[in-house]
Order: structure tokens, then sequence, then C-alpha cells
């Protein structure tokens, strides 16, 4: 067969890809069922920019208590649930608040107890109002209004309120991203009790929370060892950075740290808080790790490309990646933002990638 009879072969029996236009719907109909996708037809691969389906979002106290105090006559803990809490639900997602992490609060009345348990996401808990205990993998921890918590992946936790006020936080875990690797694993402390106390109240505090630790200690987690930083002592370098930088308009920030390593508190979630001065904003940035912030005082609004969310004490917010915001304090009282970033996952593989408004 000559040459030119085997291409004329060839294009009867194969594939002509040098024919112009648009493959017709039977095409893609056996792509489907050859459970195929065609590159050309799957958005974001060629854009220039991520492309994000979460929304900007604010969830209010005022409003989410009205629904907590119903939760509160209905849900009896230790019965129908071991935690009485209502997560926030990103209005772009059917569930999370980010596609990394979830938010909400939780609420221990006066005497209950929450049992203990673990479970493979890493929680954070910053402490709103009331005050109480909570155990992590024996140690006591006493949570007053504005201290983190961590709660570190697969570690047991209680909650405990002795106290005449209900216990009410913040919590932030890392779930979405845990169910999305196929690594969710939860267990039940035997018995549905609460834990054993094996260690002093604060003695991860005790042992490396003054910016020191002990001479050749080694870290042998991923996570930090100090599991409660204070309120008191966050705001108290708050205000001395405010001073040493000469109180700047667009206000100061400082990053919860471990203190073996220096690098994130958790390995997937790192953890920050910001104080912008009254009727003053903060710069305006944005970057590919998404972001929740909750108002720990004062009151002002956050622009998410744009749009204005107003916001006050205890409220909380998530800004998407990708987005540009920016906060403003009210006039008259300064606003302290508490912030939960999934930056670490983003940074080991070269994925972190951050713009920001540079000002004096």
């Amino acid at each position: 067969m000559s040459t030119t009879a085997e291409s004329r072969a060839a294009a009867s029996t194969g594939p002509n890809f040098a024919v112009p236009g648009e493959p017709d719907a039977a095409f893609y109909g056996r792509l489907g069922e050859a459970h195929l996708a065609p590159l050309w037809r799957v958005p974001g691969t060629d854009a220039p920019e991520p492309v994000v389906t979460d929304v900007p979002h604010v969830w209010h106290r005022r409003d989410v208590m009205a629904l907590m105090d119903e939760a509160a006559t209905a849900v009896d803990l230790g019965g129908e649930s071991d935690r009485r809490a209502l997560n926030a639900v990103n209005p772009a997602r059917r569930k999370g608040t980010t596609h990394t992490m979830i938010a909400g609060y939780q609420l221990v009345l006066p005497g209950e107890t929450a049992p203990a348990h673990r479970h493979t996401p890493s929680a954070i808990r910053l402490m709103l109002s009331g005050s109480g205990h909570t155990m992590v993998e024996g140690e006591p921890m006493l949570m007053n209004p504005g201290d983190l918590i961590l709660t570190p992946g697969w570690t047991w936790h209680d909650h405990r309120n002795d106290g005449d006020e209900p216990m009410l936080w913040l919590d932030a875990l890392d779930v979405p991203f845990v169910q999305t690797m196929n690594a969710q694993f939860y267990e039940d402390f035997p018995g549905k009790q609460l834990q054993p106390l094996t260690q002093a109240e604060d003695a991860s505090t005790n042992r490396y929370g003054t910016g020191m630790v002990p001479y050749g200690t080694r870290s042998g987690t991923l996570h930090s060892p100090l599991t409660k930083y204070p309120y008191a002592a966050t705001k108290e370098a708050l205000t001395r950075l405010r001073v040493d930088e000469g109180s700047p308009e667009h206000g100061v920030e400082l990053e919860f740290t471990n203190p073996l390593t220096g690098g994130p508190v958790l390995p997937t979630m790192t953890c920050g808080m910001h104080l912008v001065p009254a009727g003053n904003a903060s710069i305006t940035r944005r970057h590919t790790s998404s972001v929740i912030f909750c108002a720990v005082e004062g009151a002002g609004h956050t622009v998410i490309d744009g749009e204005r969310f107003d916001w006050e004490r205890h409220d909380f917010l998530a800004i998407p990646s990708w987005s540009t915001y920016r906060h403003v304090a009210d006039d008259g009282t300064d606003a302290v933002l508490f912030s939960m970033n999934d930056r670490p996952l983003y940074e080991p593989f070269g994925l972190y990638r951050e713009e920001r408004e540079e000002r004096s």
C-alpha cells in the first residue's frame, strides 16, 4: 500500500485531530460514560488567579445566641449529644465555614460536663464569656474570656463548668480539610466519662508560657506543647508592641507560636491577635489562605472585596481565600480581633501567596 493510501486508511478508521470545530454532544457523552473529563472544559485550569466559590459572611452573636438558647433547653449534654455547638456554614457550601475550617459557638451550662473524646481534627477554642475548665490529656486548664485553648488532633479532651454562669466559646476545627483527606477518626473515652486528671492545673502554661523552656527540651509533636495562651498576656503584648512601634494608625498584630519551634501552634492552623486603633483601619491585604476573625473587643466593620460587613464584640466572620479585606474600628474604642488561618496547609508546598498594602 502506498504512503498516500495508508494515510487515507488511517483517516477513515481513527480520529482526525486536524479537523477543526467543536466536538459534538455525542463525543462528550462518550467521555462521561468512560468517566473522563476534557481538560478544556474543566473550569479554572487556566485561570490566572484562584477560582474561589466560598463567600464572605458574618455571624452575629446576638442572632446565634437566640438559637443557642433554644438548643440549651432541647439538647442535654451526655444525652442526645456530647457537645452543644452550633457550627457556621458558609452560604456557598453545604458544610464548613471555609473550605478547610469550621467555626461556631459552644455552650456549657453551670453544673454541666461534656464527656471526654478525641478525634483527628485539631481544635482551637477562644473563650468568650463565663469561666470553667477544659481538660486536655489529663491537664485541667482554667478558661477565662479571651484565652486561647488548643486541642491538638487525637488528644483526649472534655469540658467542665463548675461555676454559676454559662461557658461560651468559639470553636474552630480543621474538619473539612481532614475529611477531604479521608483521615477523620473519632473515639469516645471509655464509658463516655470524664478523663482522670494526671497533671496540675495549667501545667503546660507554667512550663512553656514564660518565653523560656526547660533546658534540653525538644519537640516531640507537630503541635505546640503550650495548650493555653492567656488573654492577659496577649493583651499586654499587643499594648507593648503598639507603644514600641509608635502607635501606628493601622494597628499591630501578633501571631501565637509554638515555643519550641517558633512555628504555628497547630500543623494545619495558625492563630493571631490584631489591634486596630479606634477610628482607623488595618492595612489592606489578600492571601491564598482562608481566615476566620472574631471580635474580642470593640466594634467596627470589615470591607471584603468592596462589600461591608459590620461586627461587634464576639461576632465572627469568614473571609475566603484570595479576597481583599481590611478592618475598620469604630470611633471611640480600639478593636481587638482574633484570627484563625489555614496558612500552614499552604506553606510546605509553596502555595502560600500574599499581597498587602504598604503603609508607613
